[in-house]
């Protein structure tokens, strides 16, 4: 009795509470149920338990005792609101003889302590104390223990679905509860998936041999809260026989398979062509056109509550016009082909293609819209059917399309100096088929399209050509392949160049592969890239660079020879851009280094210093031109022979 005093004393303080809230959003009609706490009735057949305030309870109990000695079978669509980590605590369908004004808030879920009690909750918080598991979770208790592990513990916990841990996801989902009273089984499922099930005497075990019980929804809040609603089942739903024809004109049977949680009474029928019905199961109705019609069915129950409407789009197909092309559009003999669909329909979808080659001698039925095929060379008939998912088939087309053999060839090429054409050649190796087109790719970005080319190549290296053809339907030969090489040298030599008597001075070659220095006098080796020359007097080699193929190019050095090692200083320069004797430098002749060359003006100011034989004094200091007059010059230098060379001398600038 204390027990009883303490939920009562709750409810009265929640539904206190309760009653500051805004006005229900809808007007509670008379039912066979009864609403405590936070709870108010949304629709005819809909409850809201709790709204997103901590701290809650609300229930609903249907007034009428139940009997247990016979089965049910309650569906009931459940919301449990859109937060996940923070949303909290869910609801759960309770069984108990005690009356219908009970609820508690907090973990519990509203039915916590209720003795004697069965309840099936949809868990949406983990409990540490109550051994909960870490995902939303269904399970079966007794006497309001939900203390996983008990002896009251009934079904243990599992996943709320198999594949998904949150049910608080903005989501309606389906709770159905099923007492099979002769093998005493209560078990529940979410969205038709069977969750979990007890197999237990609920009249003796639990209610002391009491078959007499109310059934309800409790809910609650805690440190933690959400939205949480309850419907009773009333759902508008039908079909059509799976072997119905939608093709136009077609009898179109309807098929209710409506649900309720009570008695469904009336059946409201809109055909969508302007037809209406009201009864179970409309008559078979004739559809004349194609085209796509929106079905409505609403349904009311037993309490006096109408369904939402069901809306449902059926489609009454039209007749498809068949098409296809192949791809490429000829079709080569032995070489697969590729026939693509381009059939259309107003009302439908094509769903089945039948293809029909020579008059039935090969057929195929595929759910492609795409087949490939390979023929030998004929005149091929091709045909096509097309069928649509509404029972509709078309005209057969069919297309006579020419299987004819492509061409073989060969190609010729040739080695080639760089500057001179390329003799390319193609050879058609099957002499039955006439070649319309020729393709030519030489290697070098560049097309043509003659069967005999010359080519010129902008470089040398080596180019992979290939050619191609075309017959007069347009199937294509497989490309012939060749490797070519393009000859090119570049002879070089270096500069003219100044030695001394006797002084060994190496040359060097590059631009070709192979050598030849002419005269071969003086030299160690005439056929080399570097060969020694020792000259006493000046001399002109000619330098011819060749490949094996050819292809020479000349260059030509002269030298001066002169007695040394010695410098060589001019006494005058006339630095006016003439381009004669413009600047003034030393001429080395078997020096090997130049550790210094300067140059003062009259007042001791050094204007120059540089090194070696460069580009020389210009007549300047600091970008501004030099007076004419005499200047100091010093140099240094190491000859060939290791020997110090130092002068000091006068020049004379001349304007």
């Amino acid at each position: 009795m204390m027990l009883l005093m303490r939920i009562w004393i709750s409810l009265l303080l929640i539904t206190g509470i309760a009653g500051l809230l805004p006005t229900t959003v809808f007007s509670q009609q008379e039912t066979p149920y009864i609403l405590n706490g936070s709870t108010i009735q949304e629709s005819c057949n809909c409850y809201q338990l709790t709204y997103d305030q901590m701290w809650l309870a609300g229930s609903v109990w249907n007034k009428n005792l139940i009997d247990l000695s016979q089965s049910f079978n309650y569906v009931f669509s459940v919301y449990l609101g859109c937060k996940d980590l923070n949303g909290a605590d869910g609801i759960a369908f309770v069984l108990q003889p005690i009356g219908t004004n009970l609820g508690v808030a907090g973990q519990g879920i509203g039915f916590q302590d209720v003795t004697p009690s069965v309840g099936i909750p949809i868990d949406t918080w983990q409990n540490f104390d109550f051994n909960d598991p870490p995902y939303d979770h269904i399970g079966i208790f007794k006497n309001g223990d939900l203390h996983v592990g008990t002896s009251n513990t009934l079904a243990y916990p599992v996943q709320i679905l198999p594949d998904n841990p949150n049910i608080e996801d903005c989501k309606w989902h389906t709770f159905r509860i099923i007492w099979d009273a002769g093998t005493h089984t209560l078990s529940a499922e979410i969205d038709n998936i069977p969750r979990v099930q007890t197999q237990t005497d609920l009249i003796n075990s639990v209610f002391g041999g009491n078959s007499q019980v109310y059934w309800g929804f409790t809910s609650a809040t805690g440190g933690q809260s959400n939205v949480q609603k309850f419907c009773t089942a009333l759902n508008a739903d039908f079909s059509t026989p799976a072997d119905q024809n939608f093709c136009a004109p077609a009898d179109i049977h309807f098929i209710d398979h409506s649900t309720s949680f009570g008695t469904v009474i009336n059946w409201w029928w809109d055909l969508g062509d302007g037809t209406k019905y009201t009864g179970q199961n409309p008559p078979p109705h004739n559809y004349t056109e194609p085209g796509y019609y929106t079905i409505k069915l609403n349904i009311e129950a037993n309490n006096g509550c109408t369904s939402d409407t069901l809306k449902r789009i059926i489609t009454i197909g039209s007749i498809p016009k068949a098409d296809f092309t192949t791809s490429p559009p000829f079709i080569c003999a032995n070489y697969p082909v590729l026939f693509s669909d381009h059939s259309v329909v107003q009302y439908g979808t094509v769903n089945q293609w039948d293809w029909n080659f020579n008059n039935g001698t090969e057929l195929i039925t595929t759910a492609d819209s795409s087949i490939t095929k390979t023929f030998p060379e004929q005149t091929l008939k091709a045909e096509l059917v097309v069928h649509t998912l509404e029972g509709c088939v078309s005209e057969p087309i069919s297309k006579t399309i020419n299987v004819t053999l492509k061409p073989a060839t060969s190609i010729s090429v040739q080695d080639a100096c760089y500057g001179n054409p390329v003799p390319l050649s193609a050879t058609n190796l099957t002499p039955g088929i006439q070649i319309s087109q020729w393709y030519w790719l030489t290697g070098d970005g560049k097309k043509d399209s003659s069967s005999d080319i010359n080519h010129y190549y902008p470089d040398g290296g080596k180019y992979t050509v290939g050619v191609f053809a075309l017959n007069y339907a347009g199937c294509s030969s497989d490309t012939a392949t060749a490797q070519l090489t393009i000859y090119r040298t570049i002879a070089k030599v270096g500069n003219d160049t100044v030695i001394a008597f006797g002084q060994p001075l190496q040359l060097h070659a590059s631009g070709g592969d192979l050598y030849e220095w002419i005269p071969a006098t003086y030299l160690n080796n005439s056929e080399i890239a570097d060969p020694i020359a020792i000259l006493n007097e000046n001399f002109q080699y000619v330098l011819r660079a060749y490949t094996i193929f050819g292809c020479a190019t000349y260059d030509t050095i002269n030298i001066k020879a002169y007695k040394g090692p010695a410098m060589y200083i001019p006494n005058a320069f006339s630095p006016d851009n003439n381009g004669i004797n413009d600047r003034f430098h030393p001429i080395l002749v078997g020096m090997e280094s130049i550790d210094y060359f300067e140059i003062f003006n009259r007042l001791g100011q050094k204007v120059y210093s540089g090194q070696g034989s460069n580009s020389g004094w210009d007549g300047t200091l600091n970008g501004k031109p030099q007076p004419i007059g005499t200047y100091v010059w010093q140099i240094k230098g190491r000859d060939y022979l290791g020997n110090i060379h130092t002068e000091k001398g006068t020049v004379v600038l001349l304007r």
